[in-house]
């Protein structure tokens, strides 16, 4: 296992264009923010200076191809599409990573198991460990709910009720804290979103009732996140409407496909209801408080 440079993003982006659907964080980040410049030790002038969706990668190799991609983001995440691990590789996944803090890490279930084995992740600390069903939808079966709501982009004076309930619903889905540091982070994150265009608001006679956003996005696939709507609006398809809508506009733009996933048995539904097929599932692991890998 080595460390990518510059030189080897064309076969990177060549080996996850196949595998889109289950390493989009990856290819996501990649295609916003590049590799890093600095490193995790780096304490010179420039130290912090990388997005915090920058990342670092590690290749596997084979016969001289790619097989596997392992990727830190700057801002405490690893994100993988690495489908011929085996424990071999163990311990320089090991060595690559040591020493770095760790808030969380995703992917396919198998691919994951490897990960935590690799790392010997204390995932009984975990806030959250859970499997989500992965879904997918070619854009031209999507079907827009009938239905109150009318969809518009996020503006900065939403972001005071959107950090509130992005807060909250990290709470109820991830396990995180209601922290100033977690609700900076979130505020931080939607900011993104909103200067990339990709955080909406469904909103009924005036009044927020719903928010979606796309978490990853490429030119012919996005990746539906953040979709919530507040306990006691739930129930009336706000959830369903506001990502069908966000949907077409992004197949208006040229997008063909989506993929999400659902954190509950509702929200299933809701993602059935708009033309989703599960295609697979997706482990999801957090940390709050955060770890450094390789604290014994």
């Amino acid at each position: 296992m080595r460390r990518a440079t510059q030189a080897d993003l064309a076969a990177v982006q060549d080996f996850l264009a196949p595998r889109v659907a289950t390493s989009m964080f990856l290819s996501g980040n990649l295609r916003d923010q590049g590799l890093t410049q600095t490193d995790a030790g780096d304490t010179g002038p420039d130290a912090g200076a990388d997005h915090r969706k920058s990342m670092t990668l590690w290749l596997s190799e084979g016969a001289g191809q790619i097989t596997g991609v392992i990727g830190y983001a700057a801002a405490g995440y690893v994100v993988f599409e690495a489908p011929a691990l085996t424990a071999a590789d163990y311990p320089a996944i090991r060595a690559a990573l040591f020493g770095r803090a760790l808030l969380g890490l995703n992917g396919a279930v198998d691919q994951l198991a490897h990960l935590v084995a690799a790392l010997d992740l204390p995932c009984h600390r975990a806030a959250m460990d859970e499997v989500e069903p992965h879904y997918h939808l070619a854009l031209c079966d999507l079907t827009i709910p009938t239905g109150a709501g009318q969809l518009r982009p996020a503006v900065t004076q939403d972001l005071p009720l959107l950090t509130q309930w992005r807060m909250a619903s990290e709470v109820e889905i991830l396990g995180a804290r209601d922290s100033v540091e977690n609700r900076d982070r979130a505020r931080a994150s939607l900011e993104e979103l909103l200067a990339a265009d990709r955080l909406r608001l469904l909103e009924q006679d005036g009044v927020a009732v719903a928010m979606t956003n796309f978490n990853a996005a490429l030119p012919a696939i996005v990746q539906v996140g953040g979709v919530y709507t507040p306990p006691d609006l739930r129930g009336m398809g706000y959830a369903r409407r506001a990502v069908a809508l966000h949907l077409a506009e992004a197949q208006a733009q040229g997008v063909t496909e989506a993929i999400l996933f659902a954190a509950n048995a509702a929200a299933a539904r809701a993602y059935e209801a708009i033309g989703f097929a599960q295609i697979g599932s997706y482990r999801i692991v957090n940390f709050d408080p955060g770890i450094t890998l390789g604290e014994t």
